[in-house]
Order: structure tokens, then C-alpha cells, then sequence
């Protein structure tokens, strides 16, 4: 029987690509209050009444232009992952530690994880939130979510948290060996734009330490490429509100676009280094709006947020991007995009490298 049982988390994805399940989620995600951003009463009218009529369903639209045969995309290759860091304990722990993947909200559920370890007789619970820079949102909604759950089985097993591995040597090399993989070479022509998740700036006055660990990854990062730290050019991404200014900046869209404007015509090598696996913001945002940003294809249509700014979008057809009617030239700079590094090898050796201490 194992003695320790690991968690590895996520935010959560709907069970399926339907308004109907994307309301039900999205309910779930809004109303937390690490997520909401007015007191209770207000906000949980602006969501049921104003934000999840529309929301599902450009939502839903999104979700079925990257859902897969197996599902929902973070939700199977975080299983995938799951498994091959199971492969990986039972070489070396003979059976004593179980992993299982769960989500801050959807399926499957921390409590409902929680409940097969305190059946397997597990002693031990150690929580990894797969965020490797970690925020008041989303790293301690699953700090919340996870000690909401232990409270309601009345069960107290020793927990271990891990907040972080920004500054992991095995997470910062995998990092720097995936751009040199992709061919960004300094000095020529070419342009690294590492972007991370936004957080509202109200966090980051209470105290949030999320920029700084950034700092961090990217001091270590550049001494990792040989460069100058000032070569990387950090933005952030999925904002959500009326107010743009209310969120830690430079948007990353916004990066793009002044690049374009300055008549920029190299190579952008985009990546996502906060992201351990990829989701709606990677799969969808990436081709349909920072791809556009930069070289200047599409059009708006009304997918973006309720109550964001108006965003770039390419056209549409059957899930894949194609290049508008409206396009007169050719795009002058590319956009190469490093993905995330999901269930590959290397990065279930950086998750067992941030785990195999406390198992």
C-alpha cells in the first residue's frame, strides 16, 4: 500500500466542449475568491446575469476548435504526465508512492482525489500546484481548493506544499535547451519573448511574489543562454475585466503589435515557460491572437472576453488558421513558437527532480 500520495494540479478544463459544461466550470472558477474581482454580492450578479449567458458559448466555441479524440487536451496530457512520474516512483520507491493528477475545479476534483489516498491508506499527501512561478491565482486557489477538501473529510494526513520551482536547474535548463533547440541565436535578426500568465496588480500589492520569481527564472535563463538578461523580453497574458491597467504589464499582444508597427521583419521566438502544460491559452491564444498580432492577418470577431479590449483574430475555418481576404501582403515577421513541454521526457525528470525529496 502506498505510504505517500502526490497530487499534481492544474486550474481545470470543462468535461466537455458545450456551453452547457463550460457554464457549469466556469461558474465554479468565477465565484472563487481568489478569482473574483468584486465583493461577493456584485460579482456574482455580473456573472450570472452579464458574464456566463455569453461566455459559455464563445467559450465553448474555443474549447471545440482544440478539444482532442481523448478529451479535453490538459486534462489527458496531465494523466499522461501523471502515469509517467508513477512509471518513475515505482522504479525507485517499490509501490510506497501513488501519483495522481486533479484540478482546482472540473474533473477530477482534489476532493474526489483526496478520498482515494485516504482509502489507499496513504500518510502522507504532497500537493504540486504545475505552476513553476506561483501566484496569490492560481497557486494558492489550489492551496485553498486542497485544504477546503482535507476540512470536509475530517482527515489530517501530513501535507507538504510546494509553492514553486522557478529556480529548479533541471526546470531553467530544460527551458534554455528548448530555445537553443528552436534556433534562437542572438544578434541575429531574432527577438525572445518569454510570456506568462497575468495577475491583477492588487496581488502583487498584497504582497504576491510572482514577478520577482520571474526575475529570477529569467536571470537564470539568460546565464544559462550566455546573454545579457535584457535580451529577454518578458509579457503577460489573459487578462480578464474591463481594465487592462488593472493587471501587471506589458501585455505580451501588446509587445507583438509595437513590434509590427516598428516595421520589425526577423523571427519572434514565443514561449510560454509558466505553463507546464498546454490549454486554452496556449493552444487557442497562440495561433489566433499572438500570431496575428505580430504579423498582422485577421480581423476582430467576438470571441475575446466579455468586457475586454478588442482583440486580433485570424479567420477561421474548421479549427485551423487561415490568412484573410483582406490581407495585402505578405507578413514581414514570423512567429515561432517553443510549446510547452507537457509529457515529455525531460520534463517529467524536472517534476520528479522537484518531487523525489519529499516522497
Amino acid at each position: 500500500m502506498p505510504k505517500t500520495g502526490i497530487i499534481i494540479v492544474n486550474t481545470g478544463s470543462p468535461d466537455e466542449p458545450t456551453p452547457e459544461a463550460v457554464e457549469a466550470y466556469l461558474r465554479q472558477f468565477l465565484m472563487d475568491p481568489r478569482i473574483r474581482q468584486l465583493p461577493k454580492p456584485f460579482w456574482k450578479l455580473l456573472v450570472y446575469r452579464v458574464i456566463l449567458p455569453k461566455r459559455k458559448f464563445t467559450s465553448a466555441r474555443r474549447y471545440q476548435l482544440i478539444w482532442t479524440d481523448e478529451g479535453s487536451p490538459l486534462v489527458c496530457l496531465q494523466q499522461r504526465m501523471a502515469d509517467m512520474l508513477q512509471e518513475r516512483f515505482d522504479t525507485q520507491a517499490k509501490g510506497e508512492v501513488l501519483v495522481l493528477s486533479g484540478m482546482s475545479y472540473g474533473n477530477p476534483s482534489i476532493l474526489g482525489r483526496l478520498e482515494r489516498l485516504r482509502e489507499l491508506g496513504c500518510e502522507h499527501v504532497v500537493l504540486l500546484p504545475l505552476y513553476p512561478q506561483s501566484a496569490y491565482s492560481p497557486t494558492q486557489a489550489v492551496c485553498d481548493a486542497f485544504k477546503r477538501a482535507l476540512r470536509s473529510m475530517d482527515w489530517h494526513p501530513r501535507t507538504t506544499i510546494i509553492d514553486n520551482y522557478h529556480d529548479n536547474p533541471l526546470y531553467i535548463a530544460l527551458v534554455a535547451k528548448s530555445i537553443r533547440e528552436a534556433g534562437f541565436v542572438d544578434g541575429a535578426n531574432q527577438r525572445l519573448l518569454l510570456s506568462w500568465h497575468a495577475i491583477p496588480l492588487k496581488d502583487e500589492r498584497a504582497g504576491d511574489t510572482y514577478r520577482a520569481q520571474i526575475k529570477r527564472t529569467v536571470d537564470l535563463l539568460a546565464s544559462q543562454l550566455g546573454i545579457a538578461p535584457e535580451l529577454i523580453t518578458v509579457g503577460f497574458q489573459s487578462v480578464f475585466g474591463r481594465n487592462p491597467n488593472a493587471w501587471v504589464s506589458p501585455l505580451s499582444l501588446d509587445i507583438l503589435r509595437t513590434w509590427r508597427s516598428e516595421g520589425f521583419e526577423g523571427c519572434v521566438f514565443f514561449m510560454n515557460p509558466g505553463f507546464s502544460v498546454d490549454c486554452l491559452e496556449t493552444l487557442y491564444d497562440i495561433p489566433r491572437e499572438m500570431k496575428p498580432a505580430l504579423t498582422g492577418m485577421g480581423n476582430t470577431d467576438d470571441l475575446n472576453s466579455i468586457g475586454a479590449p478588442s482583440h486580433t483574430y485570424p479567420a477561421i475555418d474548421d479549427g485551423q488558421v487561415i490568412d484573410s481576404e483582406d490581407m495585402k501582403t505578405e507578413p514581414k515577421a514570423t512567429l515561432k513558437v517553443i510549446g510547452c513541454f507537457n509529457d515529455s521526457p525531460e520534463h517529467i525528470d524536472v517534476l520528479y527532480d522537484v518531487l523525489k525529496q519529499y516522497a
